[in-house]
């Protein structure tokens, strides 16, 4: 487990967080959105929240009741410190968090940053986006080519800390051997295809080469956004 995050070629701050614990085989990365430096203290604050409460339920707790309560914590953490700063005022944050245990990789998620499955050579996506163009698409308004020309990918329709409540939508899978999995925010995948986050994902290197050459690519590119990634190796 391995991840890097970078500011990119266009943005001049750096308002993801990741934070990867391959000894508690966790996994965690936002994307914050807000005014001034708010985007910042809001990713921060989600990462910092959920890794104290998943470190703290380690025992006799599900990895489904401690990811739902890692991330409604950090979602009402979050809004707190936004009623008592102006300058933090309507911030918020996608998150993506991963637990693996006992042969199963547990996910739970809000916003657009995403989990891929890399599994006999086919990238597949396991998260599901909660954006406005990800919900015309899942309502038949338009394809994903015509949506991407003509709604802006930026819309979330779930975060953390934006809504009074807010739903976390929250999976499993069984890991087979040889399974690659990325975590990463918009910033990635927006500058590469499927097929090339494939073919990084299944070289036969060292995960750490991997995520840096991912993050190489985009900003050659001009990134137009904060870049993060996180890559997971299955043994």
């Amino acid at each position: 487990m391995v991840g890097h995050t970078d500011t990119g070629k266009t943005r001049t701050s750096n308002e993801d967080c990741i934070l990867c614990l391959p000894a508690l085989n966790i996994a965690l990365l936002a994307d914050g959105m807000g005014g001034h430096s708010a985007g910042e203290v809001a990713s921060r604050t989600a990462v910092d929240t959920a890794s104290a409460i998943l470190k703290q339920t380690m025992r006799g707790v599900s990895p489904h009741e401690r990811l739902e309560t890692a991330l409604q914590t950090a979602h009402a953490v979050i809004r707190e410190k936004a009623k008592h700063s102006v300058r933090c005022r309507g911030m918020g944050t996608t998150f993506v968090g991963v637990i693996i245990e006992n042969g199963y990789l547990h996910h739970a998620h809000v916003g657009d940053s995403r989990v891929y499955l890399l599994r006999d050579e086919r990238l597949m996506a396991v998260t599901h986006d909660h954006s406005l163009l990800q919900d015309f698409i899942d309502q038949g308004f338009y394809s994903r080519e015509e949506a991407e020309e003509k709604v802006s990918r930026n819309i979330l329709t779930r975060a953390l800390g934006l809504e009074p409540h807010v739903a976390i939508d929250y999976d499993y899978l069984k890991i087979n051997q040889g399974d690659r999995f990325l975590l990463c925010s918009d910033g990635l995948y927006e500058m590469l295809s499927d097929d090339e986050l494939a073919a990084l994902l299944g070289r036969d290197h060292d995960i750490e080469g991997i995520a840096l050459d991912m993050l190489e690519l985009a900003n050659a590119r001009k990134s137009k956004d904060n870049v993060s990634v996180i890559v997971i190796a299955a043994l």
